[in-house]
């Protein structure tokens, strides 16, 4: 992604030209728009947040709600922007969302385990057992289902 087509973009979501910000998006594979709009998020080398792209994202939610586009809302603020206050809530709400909408989907259960790993623990004791014992019966190796049940029952 050339930076010149990063500051165009930038100026768009900034300017909340967000129509014209999804139609330069739409043709575009999934993982490459998450791309842009995590570097959008969050620019490391100039320290500096955009909860715009939030909001964009909300956008496209309402338009087209999916497991998928929650999943990614969820890795923006529990990820990308967990650096702002209560950044991790709205990442699980929306973690969970995703849980809701695709119910036997074992990638989305192992990633929302780490809301009850993190300081926080955001996700209760109760619930992160409940998907690392859905996770072990569908991916018995699952390090991430083992270790939570380690964890907890210790």
């Amino acid at each position: 992604m050339v930076n010149e087509e990063i500051d165009h973009l930038e100026k768009l979501l900034n300017g909340l030209e967000f129509d014209e910000l999804e139609r330069l998006l739409t043709n575009r594979p999934f993982v490459e728009i998450e791309d842009i709009l995590y570097q959008l998020a969050y620019n490391p080398v100039k320290d500096k947040s955009n909860l715009l792209v939030y909001t964009f994202m909300q956008k496209l939610l309402s338009n087209n709600e999916t497991a998928r586009l929650h999943m990614s809302v969820s890795r923006l603020m529990g990820l990308i922007l967990n650096h702002i206050d209560n950044a991790e809530s709205i990442g699980l709400f929306h973690g969970l969302r995703a849980a809701q909408l695709d119910p036997d989907n074992v990638d989305i259960m192992e990633y929302l385990l780490y809301y009850n790993h993190i300081p926080e623990r955001l996700l209760e004791d109760e619930v992160a057992i409940e998907f690392a014992q859905k996770i072990i019966l569908i991916r018995p190796q699952s390090k991430a289902a083992m270790l939570t049940l380690a964890k907890i029952r210790n």
